[in-house]
């Protein structure tokens, strides 16, 4: 049987896809997790405490309120919202969190930020790309440069829960008729991870801090093209998907958010990310490929036969 564990971990996001999955991961691992929430009664707050999670309300444009959420804290486990249409929310929310973390002694830090931030020169087509890049790497570098004993910065792909909602209706609007679309081609590699990815990753930090320290990690479980991404859902959910690559306007007309186009862009040109997936695999946590993922989440597609 795993030891218990005593020491807490306050996890931001805790009611969210990478938040949600970490406080999961740790819970079901005997550590005690405190979850940092605007609202301690949404549904998704109440079910977290249901699992044995502390809930604690505060809000990280409040530093004010994280004095609390950080009392007797080990760890934190970091992510922020990145508000699509105010740009400025996410890195003066991060600098908040990093200032109360550091008054309250906090020994460690496991942050999660995306692939691609620290890949340079920046790819320089379309401002709000930049934009977001920059505010990611400029809050990897609080982290870094903030005396924390041990820091990890994870830097996931794409998203398998972008194929199911919430996160679908602005990143695969079309998928409940059985389309999935883009500005990438046909065979453009995609790399892809889950929240459970994260979760297992943040875990193995927190447990290793030594070994995960200062390591900056990107995280990929799968590498699939958009038309094998249709194909295996087709499969494994039984029914008929297709890709379609259209023009930027065309994608946008069709509901797709605007910084998805972009990326989109970006990623023909930097293919899979610009890494090497051996380079997740090197660290021996055991991730989910996308088969398998969409095989455990039948029940949150809603594809019309």
């Amino acid at each position: 049987m795993e030891a218990h564990h005593t020491t807490t971990i306050l996890v931001v996001g805790g009611t969210g896809t990478q938040g949600g999955n970490v406080a999961r991961e740790l819970l079901n691992h005997g550590h005690s997790v405190r979850i940092l929430t605007r609202n301690p009664e949404s549904a998704a707050a109440r079910a977290m405490a249901a699992k044995g999670a502390e809930l604690i309300q505060g809000d990280l444009a409040d530093p004010v309120s994280l004095e609390p959420a950080m009392a007797n804290v080990s760890a934190i486990f970091s992510v922020q919202y990145a508000d699509p249409y105010d740009q400025t929310i996410e890195p003066r929310n991060a600098a908040n969190m990093v200032q109360a973390a550091k008054n309250a002694g906090v020994g460690q830090i496991v942050h999660t930020s995306v692939a691609g931030s620290n890949l340079f020169p920046r790819w320089d087509k379309y401002k709000y790309l930049v934009q977001t890049w920059e505010n990611k790497y400029d809050i990897e570098e609080l982290i870094r440069n903030g005396g924390f004993q041990y820091w990890t910065i994870l830097h996931p792909c794409w998203f398998m829960e972008n194929f199911v909602e919430p996160n679908s209706v602005m990143m695969a609007p079309e998928l409940t008729n059985g389309v999935l679309f883009g500005t990438m081609q046909a065979d453009t590699p995609l790399k892809l991870n889950s929240g459970e990815d994260t979760a297992k990753f943040a875990r193995a930090a927190f447990e290793h801090p030594q070994k995960f320290h200062e390591k900056d990690i990107n995280v990929a479980s799968d590498e699939l093209s958009m038309t094998e991404i249709a194909q295996t859902l087709s499969r494994v959910l039984d029914t008929n998907v297709i890709f379609e690559t259209v023009g930027s306007v065309a994608a946008r007309k069709r509901g797709m958010l605007e910084g998805t186009v972009n990326f989109m862009e970006w990623m023909e040109e930097i293919p899979g990310y610009g890494f090497d997936i051996q380079e997740t695999r090197q660290y021996g946590v055991e991730l989910k490929p996308f088969a398998e993922w969409v095989e455990e989440n039948k029940h949150r597609f809603n594809i019309v036969r």
